[in-house]
């Protein structure tokens, strides 16, 4: 028997490259159950690389199609009651097509016809899968976007949902180093704008904190970048050193980033390492810090 995660986090399996590429529920569900996971993660972004685009006949960086949402996913039979999943949309990362020239993925949450698009996209993709998602990860695209155009975006995707399956997903917004929220302070900004033009989405709308991406961001003034990501913001942390399993070793001061994730209540965690072996470390690693003394931080000197 393997030894489970302990209680005071939910983990989030990461979708690693050891399973099929789209796929279905049951092949990564038997591998995060062992490890006490309470969520796998399955990948909802346009079509990536050369074999999708021989597969359904579309372009790098476009929206699948029903018929390539039906070929690129799994239908599996007889899912577990237990069975919960977070679905991780377009990260509008380069890509290389097949002519080799880089292409990235335009994030349009400025446009409402973009976003409702996107909307059935993900629809289309939980209803072959068969059942809606627990928590759908969104990115901010460029700074075109708006931190209003991103929360419109948000409430519309809740809104898409409920009216689909009666049910409301926990949308996260996933900051990243290249693109229009990265900091600490846009982070607030941005959740500022959210509780101003839709409050009532406040609970079913948060931050995926990424503290890799974070200290990339803001490197020497990470402390108090931190420090000032809203607490009632932070619903998942994406933990990591470069997709590799992180260390105390690191750049990182991983022990005030967990003194932020110990006043999260039942915080839910993604290591994000994308090879099986790798994935019960990063865990073990969290547990770790998670049940370290805590001690109070200094912060760097005046």
């Amino acid at each position: 028997m393997t030894e489970a995660a302990m209680p005071g986090a939910d983990y989030i399996y990461p979708n690693v490259t050891e399973a099929a590429q789209r796929g279905g529920f049951l092949e990564r569900w038997h591998l995060a159950e062992p490890l006490g996971c309470r969520y796998i993660e399955i990948p909802a972004d346009f079509i990536k690389n050369q074999t999708e685009v021989e597969r359904t006949g579309q372009e790098i960086g476009s929206m699948l199609t029903r018929s390539s949402v039906e070929l690129l996913y799994e239908q599996d039979a007889a899912l577990p009651g237990t069975l919960r999943y977070l679905l991780h949309t377009e990260p509008a990362i380069p890509r290389r097509t097949p002519h080799g020239r880089q292409a990235t993925a335009s994030l349009r949450w400025r446009d409402p016809g973009w976003v409702a698009g996107f909307g059935d996209m993900l629809l289309e993709i939980e209803d072959v899968l068969g059942i809606p998602p627990e928590i759908i990860e969104i990115h901010p695209g460029d700074r075109r976007n708006t931190h209003a155009d991103i929360v419109a975006g948000m409430h519309a995707l809740i809104a898409a949902h409920w009216n689909a399956f009666g049910a409301e997903p926990l949308v996260l917004l996933e900051h990243h180093k290249d693109q229009s929220i990265s900091t600490g302070s846009q982070m607030r900004s941005f959740w500022a704008v959210l509780k101003d033009i839709h409050p009532e989405i406040a609970g079913l709308a948060g931050i995926a904190l990424d503290p890799w991406h974070l200290h990339a961001a803001t490197r020497e003034e990470f402390p108090g970048s931190l420090g000032e990501v809203p607490l009632d913001a932070l619903q998942a942390f994406h933990i990591h050193n470069d997709l590799r399993p992180p260390s105390v070793a690191d750049g990182v001061p991983w022990p005030q980033v967990f003194e932020v994730i110990g006043d999260v209540k039942t915080p839910r965690i993604k290591p994000v390492v994308y090879q099986k072996s790798r994935v019960p470390g990063a865990i073990a690693f969290c547990e770790e810090m998670l049940a370290a003394p805590r001690a109070v931080y200094a912060g760097p000197p005046a």
